[in-house]
């Protein structure tokens, strides 16, 4: 069996480093909201694409 050589930074963490957040804009989140709205539609369109290409196919 191989042995998994780590660095000592994965014992040990990092130093000198600030722990944060991550902070979204309303903008980011704007955009989060449209590409959601966008991803459902075509889920939907592909979801009737599916059940009529079924009706075509004799399924």
């Amino acid at each position: 069996m191989a042995k998994l050589v780590l660095r000592e930074s994965c014992y040990s963490g990092l130093k000198n480093v600030k722990k944060c957040t991550a902070k979204n804009k309303p903008e980011h989140e704007n955009l989060v909201k449209e590409a959601n709205k966008r991803i459902e539609e075509n889920r939907i369109r592909y979801a009737a694409a599916y059940k009529n290409a079924g009706s075509y196919l004799g399924q």
